[in-house]
């Protein structure tokens, strides 16, 4: 499969809204604000706050009136930024995900509900990382690219997955549904081709959490994104210790991110890798549970935090050449759910 290249006719920082603005006319189209609403409300310093209403009183789209702070006539195309149907998509979502591949603990999958997907689109709207952005996912069993291209919003995603079925699925979803996404087939293992570096402003993972899967995925993911960028991705604490989010949060600041947000308990999994009963009986979270592990009486018990890190100059992962794949890779001694 094909691997896509960098976009023609894109500048850097050739952006109609800064994450900033966005969010403060976000905020000001719902209904007026009082300057204190609007400053507990957004994100960024009141310098930053003010600088940009300035900014956005200067083209016409801010105004005070009523002793209020409210929005001008938009562009529609901002306009309709405003007004996602977030239940409209999940509704969507869960159509789509039903003709979805069945996850596989081949590639350690275990896709997140689709109440939750959405919610992760959701919150990166919110923080103004969705509107015009050029996304790179990397690894979507969630199906998060095509929820995210639903909203007609992003100016580009592009999706890189080991797995051949999840990426023809996405592709094949893409093209009936006239959608902005771009898919190929990608091994962590190798560094991301030269035509997708600093080609983006969001970058989305699920890393496999060890020191060697994290630092793999932040690397290969951070080689594609610009200054400035946005960095989301999930992580549990039920099969990765503190001390592992410490060296996880370590990566971050050495390659030049701060961390900004943690979801606690954000994205709920769907517990469908071990339906099979000769894997679930076979996994260490049964073999050696303390009390019966009964499949049936499962809920929506594994969570993962979503987190949202910012750079703050152009970022630079650890790793830059090829990784050698071992089972260090994947588990730890706190891995429970694999084989």
């Amino acid at each position: 499969m094909s691997i896509p290249q960098a976009a023609t006719g894109y500048q850097e920082g050739d952006r109609s809204l800064d994450a900033l603005e966005f969010q403060i006319l976000r905020t000001a189209s719902s209904h007026p604000r009082t300057l204190w609403e609007l400053l507990s409300t957004v994100d960024g310093t009141i310098r930053d706050i003010y600088a940009a209403c300035r900014r956005l009183q200067q083209k016409g789209w801010l105004l005070w009136h009523n002793n209020r702070i409210q929005t001008a006539k938009l562009p529609q195309e901002i306009a309709r930024a405003f007004r996602v149907d977030f239940r409209a998509l999940e509704q969507k979502l869960r159509k789509l995900s039903a003709h979805a591949p069945k996850p596989t603990t081949d590639y350690f999958q275990e896709p997140i509900i689709p109440e939750d997907v959405v919610r992760r689109v959701s919150f990166v709207w919110e923080r103004g990382d969705l509107f015009q952005r050029e996304i790179l996912v990397l690894g979507d069993d969630d199906l998060f690219s095509l929820v995210a291209a639903l909203t007609r919003l992003p100016r580009r995603i592009v999706v890189a997955d080991i797995d051949d079925r999840v990426i023809t699925f996405i592709q094949q979803t893409a093209t009936q549904l006239k959608l902005p996404i771009e898919a190929f087939v990608y091994n962590v293992a190798e560094p991301l081709p030269q035509g997708l570096r600093r080609q983006f402003d969001v970058f989305l993972m699920d890393p496999v959490e060890t020191l060697k899967g994290f630092s793999a995925w932040l690397s290969r993911g951070l080689s594609g994104l610009r200054h400035p960028g946005v960095v989301y991705f999930g992580l549990t604490e039920l099969e990765c210790p503190i001390r592992y989010w410490y060296r996880f949060e370590r990566l971050l600041l050495e390659s030049g991110l701060a961390l900004t947000d943690i979801l606690r308990g954000f994205s709920r999994y769907r517990n469908a890798s071990l339906s099979d009963p000769e894997k679930w009986t076979r996994s260490k979270l049964v073999r050696e549970a303390p009390f019966p592990a009964r499949a049936e009486e499962q809920n929506y018990w594994y969570r993962s935090s979503f987190c949202r890190a910012v750079t703050t100059r152009v970022p630079r992962g650890p790793i830059t050449g090829r990784v050698q794949f071992g089972r260090n890779f994947y588990t730890t001694p706190y891995t429970m759910t694999l084989e």
